[in-house]
């Protein structure tokens, strides 16, 4: 359980580690102090775990779209996705306000109907402290 929640609290760490191969040979003293909280386990609407490239193939199927044209509106849609992201313009910003409208579609009335899964409780440790020391300084400390 503590490797467990030692993983959760540290995830965003950078390691600052350059590219290469790097011997590691180091004895700690870890403290963990604190309350961890876990949450109970809940129904949610699927969305990361709808198989995507299934999904777009079979779509494009029962819609009739042949697989050259399909891969070239959805190569288009993808190339202004990414770009709408960096520029601003005043067009750009009309057309994500009608792709958010569009967006809120898809989740209101798409994946909303779809059934629910069943997803485990958050495990939150926002009160956790951690000391991590080296074993070497933990001894001279003694």
């Amino acid at each position: 359980m503590i490797k467990a929640l030692l993983a959760k609290k540290w995830k965003d760490e950078e390691s600052h580690l350059t590219p290469g191969v790097h011997f590691i040979d180091e004895e700690l003293t870890v403290r963990v102090r604190g309350t961890v909280e876990k949450e109970g386990d809940q129904l949610v609407t699927p969305t990361v775990s709808v198989p995507l490239i299934s999904v777009l193939a079979l779509f494009w199927e029962k819609a009739g779209l042949a697989r050259d044209d399909a891969m070239t509106l959805l190569r288009e849609a993808i190339t202004e996705a990414m770009d709408d992201g960096r520029n601003q313009d005043a067009e750009i910003k009309s057309r994500i306000e009608d792709v958010s409208k569009a967006v809120a579609a898809v989740r209101n009335d798409l994946l909303a109907q779809l059934p629910k899964m069943p997803r485990a409780g958050r495990t939150i440790t926002k009160n956790l402290r951690i000391t991590v020391t080296p074993l070497a300084a933990a001894e001279a400390a003694a």
